[in-house]
């Protein structure tokens, strides 16, 4: 019985050291399943009516993040309520909210973000 308690609290402590490490901007996220990226691009549509989550690096310049799957990418703006910070080089994205299509083709209007950085040990 000892065994699993430990376990337990292992990843409790690894829980809780991981979300340190990340920073969140706009609103907390429900930790959607994630949807690739490429499909979104390819056809953003069905993404339109209801909140999704894309992730992965960020591929977009400073203040001007984007995710990018292959060929396609994927520009993030903010809903209006919260702002980006001004470096995100480096930096794994996790985002939630809806895709929208503009003239030069898909957007993710997020409504939350969160930034998880590579951290010195």
């Amino acid at each position: 019985m000892g065994l699993p308690r430990s376990l337990a609290t292992l990843a409790l402590v690894f829980a809780a050291s991981s979300a340190q490490a990340a920073d969140l901007y706009g609103k907390p996220l429900r930790g959607l399943s994630p949807v690739a990226v490429r499909d979104v691009v390819k056809d953003p549509a069905p993404y339109a009516a209801k909140a999704i989550r894309v992730e992965g690096l960020n591929a977009g310049a400073a203040g001007s993040p984007a995710l990018k799957d292959g060929d396609a990418v994927l520009p993030i703006v903010s809903d209006g309520s919260f702002k980006f910070p001004a470096n995100l080089a480096g930096g794994f994205l996790a985002a939630e909210g809806r895709a929208r299509t503009d003239g030069s083709g898909a957007v993710f209007v997020a409504t939350g973000l969160e930034v998880r950085r590579e951290t010195a040990r």
